[in-house]
């Protein structure tokens, strides 16, 4: 199924009864709006805190976060008073239960400080999609669109670059049965399947879309992209490795080449001049 929601959907972020939630995410950079073609997700420190479907339907987060503790149903008329509460019980959650939210929260915030920052126009790399599954599995999608004058005017002789990105927070991440390894296999299996194109079109609609609701900040008076870079690229983004491990030099010596992007000098900017194949990346910080 594909990420784009339905220009029906659509209209009515941009102009319909819709339009005030829409407005409330732009306003709070602590929340995340991704599209999920049937329906949209609000998230919060990458814990989906509110959804709404294409009959215009409102859904509160599940239950595992709130701990059965009592939260009013969201609606259009009370949206506004449920999302703070909601916060608070995704933030109860983090704190108290063992969970896997500290990786997504990572997530979310590469999406903030590359879409909406203040710095956002001046990275190299914008978000399409956080937590993709849906042809395949990965961390987030992004955009290669780089931030010099002449690549932001899209000539012909330059195209953006989806780029698939994977997320290893800590050490014990780097191996095991979702580790390294498996993310290569997977995306070479991707990338030669019957899906890839559909990917392609659906990512650069996805893109155009999140662009037109404002969540993309400063994007609009930009060309609207109509072709990609044909090949998809693939980068590990490793956040919190501590050093004296030796699970990642043990995980880099059983794959192929691959490519990793470090931070300029830190934070969670993407810029393309940080990228760095695996030899180069064992030099630096193995």
């Amino acid at each position: 199924m594909a990420r784009k929601i339905d220009s029906a959907f659509l209209d009515e972020l941009l102009t319909g009864h819709l339009n005030p939630v829409l407005q409330y995410v732009q306003l709070d950079d602590t929340l995340n709006l991704e599209l999920r073609g049937d329906h949209i997700t609000i998230y919060y420190r990458g814990g989906a805190i509110l959804s709404i479907d294409d009959k215009y339907v409102f859904l509160s987060i599940s239950k595992k976060y709130h701990l059965g503790k009592p939260l009013i149903t969201p609606s259009i008329n009370n949206f506004e008073e449920y999302i703070p509460v909601a916060k608070h019980y995704i933030d109860l959650f983090v704190n108290t239960a063992k969970n896997h939210l500290w990786e997504k929260d990572i997530q979310q915030q590469i999406a903030r400080e590359n879409n909406f920052s203040p710095n956002s126009l001046d990275t190299d790399y914008f978000v399409i999609d956080t937590e993709y599954q849906d042809l395949g599995r990965f961390d987030f999608v992004a955009l290669q669109w780089d931030s010099t004058s002449s690549a932001r005017k899209l000539p012909k002789s330059y195209l953006p670059t989806i780029t698939i990105f994977e997320v290893k927070q800590g050490y014990n991440s780097i191996s095991g049965k979702s580790g390294m390894v498996k993310h290569i296999n997977d995306f070479n299996k991707f990338i030669s399947s019957k899906y890839i194109n559909a990917f392609i079109s659906d990512m650069v609609d996805v893109f155009d879309q999140k662009r037109r609701l404002g969540l993309i900040k400063g994007m609009n008076k930009y060309k609207k992209i109509v072709n990609v870079n044909p090949k998809i690229e693939f980068i590990f983004l490793l956040t919190n490795y501590k050093h004296d491990s030796k699970q990642l030099s043990n995980a880099l010596t059983s794959i192929p080449d691959c490519n990793f992007i470090y931070s300029n000098p830190m934070g969670y900017g993407l810029y393309s001049r940080n990228i760095i194949d695996k030899n180069q990346f064992i030099k630096m910080f193995v």
